[in-house]
């Protein structure tokens, strides 16, 4: 009998959701970065500081680990 996990990392639905969430967590912190450097936008260093950066780096990776596991390909088609 297959556990709750095995069907998860199985359904591609699941895991292309997952992915896309990740992405979305991902993607607005590194348009601010992008349009900060260019003057657009308050730059992340002027919102949090430099010993800040670590809280949206540290979301930003986080985005990013949760999209590449949703991403994964597992073989199966």
């Amino acid at each position: 009998m297959r556990n709750l996990f095995d069907r998860f990392s199985r359904s591609r639905k699941a895991r292309c959701t997952t992915g896309v969430v990740g992405l979305v967590i991902a993607v607005p912190f590194l348009l601010w970065g992008i349009f900060g450097a260019l003057g657009v936008v308050p730059s992340l260093q002027a919102v949090f500081g430099v010993s800040g950066l670590r809280i949206p780096a540290a979301i930003t990776i986080f985005g990013l680990l949760i999209a590449a596991v949703g991403f994964w390909d597992y073989g199966d088609n």
